[in-house]
Order: structure tokens, then sequence, then C-alpha cells
């Protein structure tokens, strides 16, 4: 079998995973309340019958366009490497242990944007950490916090990078927001939200 099952693997796991919904290549975990908590199956680009498997959450109300995997995980086999392949033996079951052992069992943890926030501290590497956080803290009404974790990342942020001062910009307007005009801040989070669910086509699950 090649990646073209993929979409019928998906399905048959499905009854491995009570909670989920399938959206694509994503297995969404349910419910999606302010965070996209999900299973993401990527095709190989050098074999056809390769693929893999990650773990993934994301804050909604950080705006985007486009699926990040900056909090997550890759899912591995029982050989301890990444890539799954359709050909494997006992492929269904070995990869809907590995789903519910390492998948799910870090997905159900973060089921809050607090828990989130917690969760991310573990991920480190660059700006896109501190951001998530505060946003999601900020979304979670813990003003005081997200205005402490944009300090932390605005003292960390190069001013010749171009990529990092966009990053200080939306910090900047945030932080602005967050403690001269907290109502407004709160709103567009919430727009935000919504726009992020938008584009990345995932209305139908709310």
């Amino acid at each position: 079998m090649t990646v073209k099952n993929l979409p019928a693997l998906e399905k048959a796991l499905l009854a491995e995973l009570p909670g989920f919904s399938i959206a694509g290549n994503l297995l969404l975990m349910s419910p999606m309340e302010r965070i996209l908590r999900a299973i993401y199956f990527e095709s190989s680009s050098y074999d056809k019958s390769a693929f893999s498997v990650s773990a993934f959450v994301m804050p909604l109300c950080v705006p985007t366009e486009h699926l990040s995997f900056n909090f997550g995980n890759r899912v591995r086999h029982k050989g301890g490497g990444d890539r799954w392949t359709m050909s494997m033996p006992n492929l269904m079951a070995e990869l809907g242990a590995a789903l519910k052992e390492q998948a799910v069992h870090f997905l159900a943890k973060v089921d809050s944007l607090l828990a989130f926030a917690d969760m991310a501290t573990a991920f480190s590497g660059n700006l896109h950490t501190p951001k998530a956080m505060a946003f999601a803290l900020a979304r979670a009404g813990q003003d005081r916090r997200a205005v402490s974790v944009l300090d932390e990342l605005l003292a960390q942020v190069d001013p010749n990078i171009a990529w990092q001062q966009t990053i200080a910009k939306q910090a900047n307007a945030l932080k602005t927001d967050l403690l001269e005009r907290p109502v407004e801040a709160h709103r567009q989070l919430e727009e935000w939200e919504i726009e992020t669910t938008r584009k990345l086509g995932l209305e139908q699950f709310l």
C-alpha cells in the first residue's frame, strides 16, 4: 500500500480514538475550545509508502494562516524511529497503541489555555514559545502573567532580525492593550481566535 491509503488509515484509527474527528490530514481531539489539539499525518516526499505522525497543540488566539508544530512531538514506533510505512507488519495495531500511549496522553493534558501555558515551558528554541504563552495567558484572563512573559520575550529580541522585529511589534501592541485597553485586548484576542479557526478551515469543529 502507498500513502494514498492514509485517509482510509485515519478513518480506521478513529475506532481506537474516541473523541476525535477527521479534518483532512488531521485527527482533531474534541472539544476544540480555544485550543487546537490534533494528530497530523504527513506523507514522505521520497517514499510513496512512508509517512510520519505528529501530535501537536496550538492556541487559536495566536493569529496565523497555517498549522504550527512548535508545540508537539513525533509519534514513534517500537524501534524508536518516527517514520512509519504502510507495509509495516501489524501497522494498525502498533500505530493505534502508539497513538494512545504517546499522542493521546500528550494532548489530553493540554485541556485549557493555562495548561497550554504551563506545558509550553518545556519547549524552547525561539521567540514563538513565549509569544504563544503570552497570548494564551491573556486569552485566559491572566493579564499580569501575560505582560510578564511579553517583557521576557521583548528582552530577547534581536532588532537586526526582521522576523524577530515582527514578533516584537506584535508583543508590544498586545502589552500596550493589556495595560491600557484590556477590554479591547480581550476582544482582539477573541477575534484572532475566530479568524485563525476560519483560516485553518476548522469552523465546523467549534
